[in-house]
């Protein structure tokens, strides 16, 4: 368990909670299907991150700055999922790499099915395929591959900040439609997606740091 969790401690506003205030820290109520059962077993966990995510800039800044810099996303993410596969099974390399490990059902009429996209013959170019293509994919499967290996429970402040992030995607996607029907969104829509793409960024080398 993370130390230094005392009521003392707790009783300023964490940073997260300044940052993000508007979203919420619980877990996901009333979800449903295969993806409902999986956040609940994670939410069941008894361990603990050593890092938050938002203490991660202080507490591991290089780590944060390597898993926040797009040039170096690829070789990250590819490294990150490796490891994590040798700590599952030690001299495995990517015998057991799945793309986004199987957290993601399969999709696109079946065109997307995780276990059946070339993994077993060629796992070191579907790796790096996903790391360029599914960059917010191949992060989620390494985390969420060590959460269900090390049995840890997601942190309030990790939820808080995902949901941000993906409250800042979704706002670019439709910023985009909008700009698609008029032209006078195209400005709002450039200077939303590059708020979008930093924090995305950011978000990410706080999972890599963590």
């Amino acid at each position: 368990f993370r130390p230094g969790t005392d009521k003392e401690q707790n009783t300023a506003m964490p940073l997260d909670d300044a940052c993000c205030c508007c979203f919420s820290s619980a877990p996901p109520q009333n979800a449903k299907g295969a993806r409902g059962q999986m956040y609940e077993k994670f939410h069941q966990f008894d361990n603990e991150w050593d890092i938050r995510m938002c203490d991660a800039p202080c507490k591991a800044p290089c780590c944060c700055l390597i898993g926040a810099f797009p040039c170096t996303w690829c070789c990250t993410q590819y490294t990150m999922r490796k490891r994590v596969l040798e700590a599952q099974e030690p001299g495995s390399g990517l015998k057991n790499y799945v793309c986004g490990q199987g957290y993601l059902p399969k999709c696109c009429c079946g065109i997307w099915n995780p276990g059946h996209c070339g993994e077993s013959s060629c796992p070191s170019c579907c790796l790096c395929c996903e790391a360029v293509c599914c960059p917010g994919l191949v992060i989620t499967g390494s985390r969420l591959l060590a959460m269900d290996m090390y049995q840890i429970q997601p942190d309030p402040c990790d939820n808080r900040l995902i949901r941000f992030n993906n409250c800042l995607q979704l706002l670019s996607c439709i910023c985009w439609i909008l700009a698609f029907i008029d032209g006078t969104f195209q400005e709002c829509a450039r200077i939303i997606d590059c708020v979008a793409d930093c924090v995305f960024f950011s978000t990410a080398g706080c999972m890599v740091a963590q």
